[in-house]
């Protein structure tokens, strides 16, 4: 498959799947994103030509009609996390709000048949439910005749630092591929050493206590909401001690944590850029597995 590949970027937030695989060469051809903030955001830092068509840039994904979207290689989604995640409550499929849309995916899977689905949602994913939820969308895609492979990664394996450990699912639908690969596994990318660290970000040495010569070289994850705990609160995530003063991380600190450039704008206010990047994905860790299947696709694709 030597072809420009495109892609669509389901539940897209602020765009990481579209920086990652635009930056690999890849088109994008579709993108769907509910919250009008998120969607803002978007609008200001993607100048594609089918962001002008509502029906191309999407909303409410269940009252887009399927069949219309433009044909794709590989659907990209990083579907609403919060359902599964601790700070959500783990209400997984009983969500009547989000915890459905993994079924969404499915549907456009089913009609569109791309190449590949590339996922990703938080590590508790995996085992919410005892497990249950984790082997419904295993099962689902595999039904549909996809190979699944799955790894946790942490942002701070791919040089961002800040912890984030997220489930990536990839699959490769086996009637596009040659005959003798219809079961290869997925080769998930080597690790990349921290290029940066927290340090780096602020601009000034972190340190993990007061009066702590040891520095916090790895952040905590970004995510959405509970920001402004005390610095000794389990809870905490966005206080940092800073040359031995308390500091609170910013969006521009923000995007650097995510691997967004820095060029990348957020005309939203500071709680909502904050928001938008505790659900964004790590740009660097898409980027480094959308290589790899663009070798997969080069090499064992029909």
């Amino acid at each position: 498959m030597s072809k420009k590949l495109k892609f669509i970027d389901l539940f897209a937030g602020i765009g990481g799947f579209h920086i990652a695989l635009k930056s690999l060469g890849m088109e994008c051809v579709f993108t769907s994103e509910i919250d009008m903030h998120a969607r803002k955001t978007y609008a200001a830092n993607f100048k594609d030509k089918y962001l002008s068509n509502p029906n191309l840039f999407a909303g409410d994904i269940w009252k887009v009609d399927f069949k219309k979207i433009p044909d794709f290689d590989i659907l990209c989604a990083g579907f609403p996390c919060q359902p599964f995640s601790q700070a959500g409550y783990k209400k997984g499929f009983k969500d009547n709000k989000d915890g459905n849309l993994f079924f969404s995916i499915e549907e456009i899977i089913k009609i569109k048949k791309p190449t590949v689905f590339f996922l990703e949602n938080v590590r508790h994913l995996k085992n919410h439910d005892n497990g249950r939820t984790f082997k419904v969308i295993y099962k689902t895609l595999q039904n549909l005749d996809y190979t699944f492979d799955y790894k946790v990664i942490k942002a701070s394996e791919f040089g961002l630092p800040q912890h984030r450990p997220r489930v990536y699912m990839v699959g490769f639908y086996k009637p596009k591929l040659k005959n003798m690969y219809k079961e290869l596994a997925f080769t998930f990318p080597r690790e990349i050493p921290l290029k940066k660290t927290m340090s780096d970000i602020f601009g000034g040495f972190v340190s993990k206590e007061i009066n702590n010569k040891e520095e916090r070289k790895v952040g905590f994850t970004l995510r959405v909401g509970g920001g402004r705990s005390p610095i000794n609160d389990r809870r905490n995530w966005d206080g940092y001690i800073v040359k031995n003063k308390v500091v609170r991380i910013k969006p521009s600190q923000g995007l650097q944590m995510m691997g967004f450039p820095k060029n990348f704008k957020m005309p939203v206010s500071d709680n909502q850029a904050m928001k938008q990047l505790g659900n964004s994905v790590a740009v660097n860790v898409v980027k480094e597995i959308g290589k790899e299947i663009q070798y997969h696709l080069k090499n064992y694709a029909k």
